[in-house]
């Protein structure tokens, strides 16, 4: 942490420096001491640049920038909307962190508001392959602890196996069992149906590493995935509830750098069918193993037309 200030030091935007010593200072404190995780400190270091380039180029200082300039800014962005909410989510925590250091009177970020995430396809947002990965991994990248890695294996079982929340808090520990010489889950869905999903090797890595760390391997008829005992960080018999998870999930992926109030726990349900089916899935598969009555359903998770490459776009030869 110690190389990591200098290094800091000297990649400061021209924007901060002009401000001077205590906003620099502040801004440093913030990406060394406020953004722990070192994945979230490169994607917050990345949105912090590229919106200060485009503040530089139209010669705004620090003390100038006003909500009217932010908005400019995400308006002007052509990346994906979950893109730029993570961005947007970016400077909304600098410019705090500038307000409580009596950097800034205001936070110019927080009154704007982030582009629209879902379209036509459902109210459901979806994070792209690359985006589900980044956040997957950053939660074991500091450490791979119990609390880590039974939160990584809960949200992969969400987007591998397209369970509901309330299906895999439901999950004794025998409901991951091997048949022959694969690996499956018994998910217990609401209505009272049971529905068996075979295990992806991803899913299967996430759920041996937990297991192994808490040690519940015999414990065949108890909670898989259970509460934690305070700042022991073991766990405790009581099973995990859905709105657990969901603060869970919501801060994992703050600190991960995305807009927490664009990621749910359904967040990985679309995201596993939207993945699963741009990798040429076939529609009525993705019905089953979701364990939808109807197929009009299931495509309420797709968002496969939320992403059309440029190359596409540049067909239009006029």
């Amino acid at each position: 942490m110690a190389d990591l200030v200098p290094q800091l030091k000297k990649t400061l935007p021209a924007i901060v420096q002009d401000a001077g010593a205590a906003a620099e200072e502040r801004v440093i404190e913030f990406f060394t001491a406020e953004i722990r995780n070192p994945n979230t400190r490169e994607a917050y270091a990345r949105a912090v640049r590229r919106f200060f380039r485009w503040g530089n180029k139209r010669q705004l200082h620090l003390s100038d920038i006003e909500p009217v300039h932010v908005a400019a800014y995400v308006e002007e962005d052509d990346r994906a909307p979950a893109t730029i909410k993570q961005n947007l989510a970016a400077l909304r925590r600098l410019f705090d962190h500038l307000v409580t250091g009596q950097v800034l009177e205001a936070n110019p970020a927080e009154p704007v508001r982030s582009p629209k995430l879902n379209t036509d396809g459902g109210k459901t947002p979806a994070l792209t392959t690359e985006e589900a990965r980044e956040l997957l991994d950053s939660i074991v990248a500091d450490r791979q602890d119990l609390p880590q890695l039974r939160d990584r294996a809960i949200i992969g079982v969400m987007t591998y196996t397209f369970a509901r929340v309330s299906a895999v808090t439901g999950l004794d520990v025998g409901d991951y069992f091997q048949a022959g010489h694969r690996w499956k889950i018994r998910l217990h869905e609401k209505g009272g149906q049971r529905r068996t999903v075979p295990v992806h090797h991803k899913a299967k890595e996430y759920l041996d590493a937990y297991i192994d760390e808490a040690g519940i391997q015999e414990e065949r008829e108890a909670p898989l995935f259970r509460s934690l005992r305070g700042r022991t960080g073991r766990l405790t018999g009581n099973r995990l509830q859905p709105d657990n998870v969901l603060h869970m999930v919501k801060r994992r992926a703050e600190d991960a750098g995305f807009d927490p109030s664009q990621v749910s726990c359904h967040t990985f349900r679309a995201t596993g069918i939207t993945t699963y089916l741009e990798n040429d899935g076939d529609l009525e598969t993705a019905q089953h193993i979701a364990g939808h009555a109807s197929a009009n359903t299931t495509r309420i998770y797709d968002h496969r037309g939320d992403h059309v490459e440029q190359e596409e776009i540049e067909r239009v030869r006029i």
